[in-house]
């Protein structure tokens, strides 16, 4: 017959390992519990940050493109840009309250 004693000691030992992988895991998480590496470029992360180095590219290629194709580069991030317009407007209208519509109700009589 199995020792009561030894299975209560393997219980506590797997409880102790389970408990120190899990604060070992804990250490590993960000701060706020979600936060993503992009945060910790700074102040511009995310999609502005994104954006300012896509500007940051183009600006770099300015001088080492040829003309036409630097012109083409640059239509391409204007049409970039009135798309991002035309998201923002979007979400912008969505998000303002409208006119309240009034609704005609009718009753019908139950029987």
């Amino acid at each position: 017959m199995p020792d009561p004693l030894e299975a209560v000691r393997e219980a506590e030992r797997l409880v102790r390992e389970a408990t120190e992988r899990a604060e070992a895991m804990a250490r590993d998480v960000p701060p706020l519990g979600f936060d993503v590496p992009d945060r910790e470029r700074g102040a511009g992360a995310g999609v502005f940050g994104d954006l300012a180095a896509l500007a940051g590219l183009l600006e770099l290629a300015r001088g080492t493109l040829p003309p036409e194709l630097a012109r083409q580069l640059v239509q391409a991030l204007r049409e970039l840009l009135v798309a991002l317009r035309a998201i923002l407007d979007y979400s912008i209208e969505r998000l303002e309250p409208g006119e309240s519509v009034a609704v005609q109700v009718e009753d019908i009589p139950i029987e």
